[in-house]
């Protein structure tokens, strides 16, 4: 299998790790993360989610009537715009977890269906564009499983505050970009 192949597939399950994390049921048991990336980007995710709650509650009720592939597909070649990193990474995935919390306001038995349903379609568009354009770059960064260092060493206990600062810093940058994407997208 060549990398590409290997590359997406390792993608296409750390996004569906984290977007079915997200559709799942409140209260329901969580499952464990799949591997040591899908359980960091979790984390991430969960510290980006709790800092940035606003946006995201003010990006869902802007989007309702948009397709989320379409806007995750628009806020990713915006992200392109500027560099790329880690921090934008986890954005763009966070960001997707997100758009699937718009269906909340239908029925809770159609809510679960649609929200699966958006999750693969999601992941589709994620893993077209990080392997698709930003594969090389995924592979000379180390993958996945660079993605996971970069952000596990930055929240050891032993890390530093200066290289935590940096990891959050960078989370950011990305997090703002997106916001930046995100008032383009909707007008």
């Amino acid at each position: 299998m060549d990398y590409k192949c290997a590359l997406r597939e390792e993608t296409a399950q750390l996004v569906a790790d984290y977007l079915e994390y997200c559709c799942r049921r409140e209260g329901a048991q969580e499952q464990p993360a799949s591997t040591p990336a899908a359980a960091t980007l979790r984390l991430v995710a969960g510290e980006l989610r709790r800092l940035y709650q606003d946006f995201f509650e003010c990006a869902q009720n802007q989007l309702l009537d948009r397709e989320p592939e379409q806007v995750i597909t628009n806020v990713a070649e915006l992200m392109d715009r500027g560099g790329f990193n880690w921090g934008r990474v986890a954005v763009l995935v966070v960001f997707a977890g997100a758009l699937l919390e718009m269906e909340e306001q239908q029925k809770e038995e159609q809510v679960l269906h649609l929200r699966r349903e958006t999750s693969r379609r999601l992941t589709e568009e994620l893993c077209d564009y990080l392997v698709e354009k930003k594969g090389a770059w995924l592979q000379e960064n180390g993958g996945w499983t660079g993605f996971h260092h970069h952000f596990a060493k930055r929240q050891s206990p032993q890390s530093d505050s200066s290289s935590t600062l940096c990891c959050i810093m960078a989370a950011a940058a990305g997090f703002g970009l997106v916001g930046l994407a995100l008032l383009l997208v909707v007008r």
